[in-house]
C-alpha cells in the first residue's frame, strides 16, 4: 500500500508493454513415395493482425485488446491527476487515497476522500467527498473520475448520476491538467448542490410500492437480488425511517458491501454496480419531486 502522505510519482506504478500475438498452425504432409513415405508435420507460427497483448512488467498477460487500442500507462495519467487536485480549489487537509486493482492488473481504481468537505445530511449521519478515479488495460473503461460521497455511518459509497460530475478523458498519454482542474472545480459544486438536495432525502416519504418498483427496476429479472435489496431496505427503514434516505441507502449498500462472487475483483464489481445504481437515480427524483 501506497503511503496516503507521498505524492504519487510515475514510479509508483508498473508500466506494461504490448506485444503481437500468433497463432501455430500445425500441417501434416505425405512425404515420399506411396509404399515407402510417411507423414511429416511441418508447424508454422502467423502473427495475429487484428488483436495485441497488454503484458506486465513480469511477462504475465494482462489482456488482449483490439490493434487499435492506445494503452494510457498508470504512472503516466494518475499522478497528474493527483497533482490536479492539489492545483484545484478542494480543501485536500487530511485527504485519503486508496489504491485497488482488479482482473489481475488490467484495472485500476484510485479513490480519494475529503474528510475537509464533510457535510451532515442529518444531525449524526456526515459524508464524505469522494472522487474515484478510474484507467484500464483491457479497455473496459477510458481514463475517467467519477464524484460522489462516502456516508460515515455505513461506509457506503454514495452514487451521483455520472452525466453531470464525471470526467472523461481521451485515451491519450498525458492529462490536460488545466481541464481537469477546471472539472475538479465543477466536481466540487456538483457534490455540494447534491449534498443539499440530500438533506431532503430523510423527510421525504416513500411508499413500499414505490421501493419496490425502484428495486425491481435495478434488480431486472434476479429475483435473489430483488430479494436482497428488500431485506436490506426493512433494517434501513428501521435506522431512519420509510423514507427516501432509507431507499437512497438500501441501493449503496447493495453496491458498496453485497456479497462479492471474485473477491480480486471487487474494486471493479463496485464500479460497475455503482453505474446501475445510477441509472434508477432519476426514480428517486421522481419521488423526491412528487412529495
Amino acid at each position: 500500500m501506497l503511503m496516503e502522505n507521498k505524492p504519487l510519482v510515475p514510479d509508483d506504478f508498473i508500466r506494461v508493454h504490448e506485444e503481437p500475438l500468433y497463432v501455430k498452425t500445425i500441417e501434416t504432409n505425405w512425404s515420399g513415395a506411396n509404399a515407402t513415405g510417411y507423414y511429416e508435420e511441418q508447424e508454422y507460427e502467423n502473427m495475429i493482425t487484428t488483436h495485441k497483448a497488454i503484458i506486465d512488467d513480469e511477462g504475465n498477460i494482462i489482456s488482449i485488446v483490439g490493434q487499435g487500442y492506445n494503452v494510457v500507462q498508470n504512472g503516466d495519467i494518475i499522478p497528474d491527476y493527483e497533482r490536479a487536485i492539489y492545483r484545484s480549489q478542494l480543501d485536500t487537509t487530511d485527504m485519503k487515497r486508496d489504491i485497488q486493482q482488479s482482473h489481475g492488473g488490467a484495472r485500476t481504481v484510485c479513490t480519494y476522500t475529503f474528510p475537509a468537505h464533510t457535510i451532515e445530511v442529518r444531525e449524526g449521519d456526515a459524508m464524505e467527498l469522494k472522487i474515484s478515479v478510474l484507467n484500464s488495460y483491457d479497455g473496459s473503461w477510458k481514463f475517467m473520475s467519477l464524484v460522489g460521497a462516502l456516508r460515515l455511518a455505513c461506509l457506503n459509497g454514495q452514487v451521483i448520476g455520472d452525466y453531470f460530475s464525471s470526467f472523461y478523458g481521451k485515451h491519450t498519454r498525458s492529462l490536460d491538467t488545466d481541464v481537469a482542474v477546471e472539472k475538479l472545480e465543477h466536481s466540487l459544486d456538483v457534490y455540494m448542490e447534491n449534498a443539499e438536495l440530500w438533506k431532503q432525502y430523510p423527510t421525504t416519504a416513500v411508499s413500499e410500492l414505490q421501493a419496490y418498483n425502484v428495486f425491481l427496476n435495478l434488480a431486472g429479472e434476479s429475483k435473489v437480488l430483488l430479494e436482497l435489496l428488500q431485506t436490506t431496505h426493512a433494517l434501513y427503514v428501521e435506522e431512519v425511517g420509510s423514507n427516501l434516505w432509507a431507499l437512497f441507502n438500501t441501493l449503496t449498500d447493495w453496491s458498496s458491501h453485497a456479497k462479492f462472487k471474485n473477491k480480486s475483483n471487487i474494486a471493479s464489481t463496485i464500479i460497475t454496480r455503482e453505474q446501475k445504481v445510477r441509472k434508477v437515480l432519476p426514480m428517486l427524483d421522481d419521488i423526491r419531486l412528487a412529495a
